[in-house]
């Protein structure tokens, strides 16, 4: 029989799906951390998670109030959050959902 594998030695190895699922953890944390820089204070506080997939950052936020401000000032910062990234940024989706 095989000796079972602690968590924390696949974790550091990086294979395969754990690798992606980390690789993923890390571009959303950079995404984030972009647009909370690019936003102003009040809005960057209620924005709690944001990906990048192709040209699109969607931004995960906890109201609708939060969300249509944020949708106010998304065309002013979408620049801002491009440069930082070092990536292209054409559009932010807006999605409200409760953590």
């Amino acid at each position: 029989m095989k000796k079972p594998t602690a968590v924390s030695h696949l974790l550091e190895k990086g294979e395969g799906m754990l690798q992606r699922l980390r690789t993923g953890a890390a571009d959303a944390d950079r995404a984030l951390a972009a647009l909370r820089q690019a936003l102003p204070p009040e809005i960057a506080a209620e924005v709690w998670s944001a990906a990048l997939k192709g040209s699109t950052l969607t931004a995960f936020v906890h109201s609708a109030a939060w969300g249509t401000r944020l949708r106010y000032v998304a065309p002013s910062v979408v620049a801002g959050v491009a440069e930082a990234l070092g990536k292209p940024v054409d559009e932010i989706r807006v999605k409200v959902r409760a953590r």
